[in-house]
């Protein structure tokens, strides 16, 4: 089409009005430009990809913090940390691809990652303070420092005047200073990650050699000198036997540990050191590694103080509850005996003389090993014990050749766990409505369905009704303190909705299809989010409230990862259209790249324009539609051998995408070739347009259409017949990753009929799922987060949609003319157009 500088006849007005003739001849290829072309979009994937990396790791925080699978802290802060460096790559890679539009993205992510730096810094420190210290000058406070075990007997002494063997504790700072002066911290933290990673048999394998490197680990000349100093003061210059038991930071908590640690008994002084060494590398054996992962601690409960106390020569020993594990609320003392030490009682293997105290019922128990004193001053000690500490207490006790009680140890007692009762959910026996999907928040619910096809149905939610909704969205969030579940036919746990509804509390169920065909508006029904099924009508025995505690909710590593999250996973940034979408307003990991993910797509909207301005080498692509296509491959959207810059057949196009466009933009079904049977008003109102308005070449009216390709993904560029569109798509095997964005705008014919063409647009496109947003005559049509299939089978209706709205502006006789025209197209009457 010759270019006139906008004084061209009226008949070449109307071929350019109705977008008659091939174009020009394709221009010579520019390698520059090509270049940074494919620059940009290996930036796009490579934020995709990052983007999809960060969702599955909000998922997964968000998994953990409901404390229902055990986890390794540490492997998941590192994860969180290197995620940080994703985001950055993620900002960068905008900032290339726009031309530098958002730096203030970096000072955001500086922000956030500083927060989670402080968080992570938050930690306990045991590097500092004295390396040993005697059990006399410790108190219940001092658990951080010398171990609840040890400081457990320091207040036990201090401050009930009981007896305890004297002794000390090697600190929390020693086992700092020996782990790091023999650079073991960094292979300790590995352990854990090993075992979720690797499994029980990499992770025995890697214990065994960290423990072997514990023990052969040279002991610091100021902390072996402060060991034998202190043991050299206890034992008085003579050579007294000691022992030496475990006081880990987490240990006698209520995490027992039970058995987990070393113990040695009758260390002499040349052993000690040894002894230190053997009962630290017990912190890392597999049973406590296992431990303390199935238990929710973290990695500084492995903080391993040591306690060295003076052997007793006992006439007999035990263990004592201070109730009966059976029945915590009655009012009797549990007590095993045995003569001599009781370490063999302790770890069972060995027998012990088992009595069950009531007070007032002293006189009436026969013990070969307790009298009534002796019975007497267990009880009493118990009470005063279990009533200082506020809980029922585990005792190990000792009476020496003297009488004398003495107390060994002491820690909150585990209850036997309770039994399911009647108030346990009960899934029902009639068969659900519906059933699959997944869970994207545990729960149950039950209320009248609400169907939400857009945004504006939100105004309109009843509070306490269930949504559904064909796909997932976050705009959701508006109502996750009014609903009572929320089911939809497309959508993915690690998607932005879910991640919501976790964070909310909402039951949700996500990919459950049928559910819009099947849940008609008003319905009662009930969800049980956490098997996935809808019952009809509302199941009182489902909806049982509150479902069984998680066993990890309220463990060290949720209580950790926590305070960690709160900077990563909740989600700030929803509405884009908001003035508050902007990097300043980011304050999580989740903000930074809801808004990265959002723009990123608006810049690529660009890259058809920047085709059609700098015109790079690209395939002529032969068809003979009544539109000239120029195609630029990224790479692997055109099959090998084809030959750059000359005609492309329609079967060596190979892009996924691209396949599925032009197979809609092909259907010969679309009458575009005849004569269309045009309204003489429509015809006046284009053509008045044509005369008045803007030059063509100011319109891009008669342009060239630019695809630029790869093999997953396609923008389609058009500016023909007085309209500007955009469709910009990407389908690969993710369903996170994958969409489609269209935009249009403009038209022949005078306002009113332009904006009859786009409500006939978005009619359609909301029967297609796409979300739609209007202003003025100008359309954006998102369709997000489905599978290959189906973005395909849309991307040939968008084909289809292409063709036949072309023109159509000047068919918009009536208010009615967009439904008429809607319900033609989507019945499948294309011969129609």
């Amino acid at each position: 089409m010759a270019q006139d500088g906008g004084k061209a006849t009226f008949g070449q007005k109307l071929k350019r009005a109705f977008g008659f003739g091939k174009g020009a001849a394709a221009p010579a290829k520019n390698a520059r430009r090509g270049v940074r072309f494919r620059l940009m979009y290996e930036r796009f994937r490579e934020i995709l990809a990052l983007n999809d990396a960060v969702l599955h790791l909000i998922a997964d925080i968000e998994d953990k913090l409901m404390g229902r699978e055990a986890f390794a802290l540490d492997p998941m802060v590192q994860r969180i940390r290197r995620t940080a460096m994703d985001v950055f790559v993620m900002a960068k890679d905008l900032n290339q691809i726009a031309d530098n539009r958002y730096p203030e993205l970096y000072e955001a992510l500086r922000r956030v990652t500083a927060d989670i730096d402080l968080e992570c810094a938050s930690e306990r420190r045991v590097d500092l303070g004295p390396l040993v210290i005697p059990i006399s000058k410790l108190r219940a406070p001092d658990a951080g420092v010398a171990g609840a075990k040890m400081a457990n007997l320091g207040e036990v002494q201090g401050a009930l005047g009981l007896r305890v063997p004297d002794g000390f504790v090697i600190t929390a700072a020693a086992f700092a200073r020996f782990m790091s002066r023999n650079y073991l911290t960094e292979r300790v933290a590995q352990l854990e990650g090993t075992l979720e990673m690797f499994g029980s048999r990499t992770l025995a394998e890697a214990c065994r050699e960290v423990q072997t490197a514990i023990r052969q680990a040279e002991i610091p000349p100021d902390l072996e000198n402060a060991m034998m100093g202190a043991y050299d003061s206890l034992a008085g210059g003579k050579d007294a036997l000691v022992s030496m038991r475990s006081s880990a930071a987490g240990e006698d908590s209520v995490a027992s540990h039970a058995g987990l640690y070393y113990t040695e008994l009758n260390v002499s002084r040349d052993l000690l050191l040894d002894t230190y060494t053997m009962i630290v590398a017990s912190a890392y054996s597999p049973g406590a590694v296992s431990y303390r992962i199935e238990r929710g601690l973290t990695e500084w409960e492995a903080t391993m103080a040591v306690g060295c106390m003076r052997m007793l020569e006992p006439r007999c020993s035990g263990i004592m509850f201070s109730r009966s594990f059976r029945e915590m609320g009655a009012d009797r003392v549990s007590i095993s005996v045995t003569p001599g030490v009781s370490a063999w009682v302790a770890s069972g293997r060995q027998g012990a003389e088992e009595i069950t105290v009531a007070p007032g019922e002293l006189s009436a128990l026969n013990s070969s090993l307790l009298g009534t004193a002796d019975l007497e001053r267990l009880v009493d000690a118990a009470r005063r014990l279990e009533a200082h500490f506020g809980s029922p207490q585990d005792v190990e006790w000792a009476i020496d050749r003297d009488g004398e009680l003495h107390i060994l140890q002491t820690r909150p007692m585990i209850a036997a766990p309770a039994t399911a009762g009647d108030a346990a959910c009960v899934e029902p026996e009639d068969a659900p409505l519906l059933s699959g999907g997944y869970t994207a928040c545990p729960g149950a619910g039950a209320g009248p369905v609400f169907p939400v096809r857009g945004d504006d149905d939100l105004e309109w939610f009843p509070k306490g009704a269930v949504l559904v909704a064909r796909h997932s969205s976050p705009t959701f969030s508006r109502l996750m303190g009014s609903c009572a579940a929320i089911i939809t036919d497309v959508g993915s746990p690690t998607g932005h909705m879910a991640i919501l509804a976790r964070e909310f509390g909402v039951p949700a169920v996500v990919g459950l299809d049928g559910a819009t065909r099947t849940l008609e508006k008003g319905r009662v029904v009930t969800v049980n989010a956490t098997t996935c099924k809808v019952y009809s009508g509302e199941i009182a025995g489902l909806v049982c409230g509150a479902e069984e505690r998680a066993p990890l909710a309220g463990s060290p590593a949720v209580k950790r990862l926590q305070c960690v999250a709160r900077h990563v996973t909740p989600l700030n940034l929803i509405n884009p259209q908001s003035r508050d979408f902007a990097p300043g307003n980011c304050k999580t990991i989740h903000d930074i790249t809801r808004f990265i993910h959002e723009k990123v797509y608006q810049a690529m909207f660009r890259i058809g324009d920047m085709a059609a301005q700098h015109n790079p080498g690209a395939f002529m692509l032969e068809t003979d539609l009544p539109v000239v296509i120029r195609l630029f491959d990224l790479g692997g959207g055109v099959a090998d051998g084809a030959e750059d810059s000359g005609p492309l057949k329609t079967d060596r196009v190979v892009s996924v995408p691209m396949v599925s466009f032009l197979e809609g933009l092909l259907d010969k079904r679309i009458r575009w070739h005849q004569p269309r049977p045009v309204s003489m008003r429509g015809f006046l109102s284009v053509l008045g347009e044509g005369v008045a308005g803007p030059p063509p070449e100011a319109r891009g009216v008669g342009s060239v259409s630019y695809a630029v390709v790869s093999d997953r993904y396609m923008n389609f560029s058009t500016k023909a017949g007085y309209h500007f569109s955009t469709v910009d798509v990407y389908c690969g095997q993710s369903q996170n990753k994958n969409y489609i964005h269209f935009q249009f705008a403009g038209g022949g014919a005078g306002e009113e009929r332009r904006m009859r063409r786009v409500k006939f647009l978005s009619e359609v496109l909301s029967n297609l799922d796409f979300r739609i947003q209007l202003r003025g005559d100008r359309l954006v049509a998102r369709l997000e987060k489905y599978d290959n299939d189906y973005i395909r089978t849309k991307l040939v209706d968008l084909g289809r949609l292409t063709m036949c709205s072309r023109q159509l502006d000047m068919l918009m006789d009536s208010e009615e003319s967009p439904g008429f025209f809607a319900k033609l197209f989507l019945e499948g009457q294309l011969e129609r157009f």
